[in-house]
């Protein structure tokens, strides 16, 4: 197993409340990406591209919540022995869903990350090239259906390239919470990158990390062609007597604001695998830098949960589909108390 140092006491205590902390909000985000899914797959809304990349958005945020909550959940569905606090090897199921957990949750975290930034460069084009009609083609479904498809072969094979190494391997031994070396009464399991591949796969990891933080960096500069194309194309309106806003600057401003929200969430996650990689042998550094991206899994609940809020206040369409959900939902159940009342009727 790779060396790391004893991490601080606070750091196992706020680790413990850390994860059913996550596990509470992954329940709740969980149901309200599911409304925000039955939402975007309604047929009128399935017509707008820009909706379609949010639904697979949508998709992935599932899966993430899914594993994540499988990966890291707390206690109260692990059964922790007394002594094994600080174990660094796993059940071998524990082991199964790091190892593959971790995979899944690489490609759909990532694979959201990058339908965000395609939904702010698709929206940029359509605004700077309001007239060109393959620009405008991109606002098609089977545009956004594409997209959607690339993506997420594309974060398949950049997280393959890192986790193909990697295996599992069996163990009699592990720390004491102490660091000593203690022997195992049975067998655990740990998951490692066996020493021959060391070399290549502390580049890859480097490489990696930077593919990861690269829609972050990204984001902020289409944000901003974003605003200044908005403002552009709000001077344009006023000076030929329309109005300064319409249904095209709501759904503009949807996707800014939804791009900004997946600004912060790659940052610690590309942080962490730059220094582990380009810090192989600084054990403390190593450390560190595995202890950033735990805690950072809370930002893919908050960020996730946040854009079915987003979309209700930003579009227009949005909340039209909201209220006409919910007004359908109460004509049927009036409905069908009024055929109960007039059964009753004639039975009298």
């Amino acid at each position: 197993m790779i060396s790391y140092i004893s991490p601080p006491d606070w750091y196992r205590e706020a680790y413990y409340v850390f994860n059913y902390v996550i596990c509470i909000l992954q329940f709740f985000g969980f149901g309200i990406n599911l409304i925000h899914f039955s939402i975007l797959t309604r047929k009128h809304m399935r017509s707008n591209s820009i909706y379609c990349l949010m639904c697979g958005i949508c998709a992935c945020d599932l899966l993430t919540q899914i594993n994540t909550f499988l990966i890291f959940s707390p206690f109260w569905i692990r059964e922790t022995k007394v002594g094994e606090e600080c174990y660094m090897t796993h059940t071998f199921i524990d082991a199964i869903l790091y190892l593959h957990g971790t995979t899944v949750l690489d490609i759909t975290q990532r694979g959201a990350s990058w339908m965000a930034v395609f939904l702010a460069f698709y929206r940029t084009l359509a605004i700077m090239f309001p007239m060109n009609g393959r620009i405008q083609k991109l606002s098609r479904p089977v545009s956004a259906v594409v997209t959607i498809m690339v993506v997420l072969v594309f974060t398949s094979l950049t997280t393959w390239m890192v986790q193909a190494r990697r295996i599992i391997r069996p163990y009699d031994w592990d720390y004491d919470c102490d660091g000593n070396e203690i022997p195992l009464p049975e067998t655990r399991y740990g998951v490692l990158v066996p020493n021959e591949f060391a070399a290549i796969q502390s580049k890859l990891v480097s490489v990696y990390g930077f593919i990861k933080a690269l829609p972050s960096l990204i984001d902020p500069i289409l944000t901003i062609l974003l605003i200044i194309e908005l403002r552009k194309a709000a001077k344009r309106r006023k000076n030929r007597g329309k109005s300064a806003c319409d249904k095209k600057d709501s759904t503009t401003k949807l996707v800014i604001f939804v791009t900004i929200s997946f600004f912060f969430l790659e940052v610690p996650n590309g942080f962490s695998h730059v220094v582990n990689g380009f810090s192989y042998g600084n054990v403390p550094l190593r450390t560190l830098s595995v202890m950033i991206p735990v805690f950072a899994e809370i930002l893919p609940v908050m960020n996730s949960s946040s854009h079915f809020f987003i979309c209700l206040l930003m579009s227009t369409q949005y909340r039209e589909t909201v209220i006409s959900i919910f007004e359908r939902h109460g004509a049927e159940r009036k409905k069908i108390i009024i055929v109960q009342e007039c059964k009753s009727t004639r039975s009298h």
